[in-house]
C-alpha cells in the first residue's frame, strides 16, 4: 500500500457505471465526476476506484480510507 500511486481521472467519457480501472494493482484511481447522474460519491467494491462528485473534503478521505480498507482485504485474502 506504500507504493500505490493515486491517480486523478477528470472528464470521462460515458458514464461511470462503465469505467473500467486500469488494471494496475498498484493504482488508487480517482475519478471526479461532472454530472449529478455519474453520481453518489462512491468506492468500487474491488477498492481500485473511487469515484467523487462533488464530495467536502471530509467524504473525500472517508471514501479513500475505505478504498484502501477495501485493497488490504482483498490482499489479505489472496486475491
Amino acid at each position: 500500500m506504500e507504493e500505490t500511486k493515486l491517480i486523478a481521472v477528470m472528464g470521462i467519457e460515458g458514464s461511470s457505471a462503465d469505467f473500467k480501472d486500469d488494471g494496475d494493482p498498484n493504482t488508487l484511481q480517482v475519478v471526479f465526476l461532472d454530472r449529478r447522474k455519474d453520481g453518489p460519491s462512491r468506492v468500487s467494491p474491488d477498492g481500485e476506484v473511487v469515484f467523487l462528485y462533488k464530495p467536502s473534503e471530509e467524504l473525500q478521505s472517508e471514501l479513500i480510507g475505505k478504498a484502501f480498507d477495501a485493497r488490504v482485504a482483498r490482499a489479505m485474502a489472496g486475491n
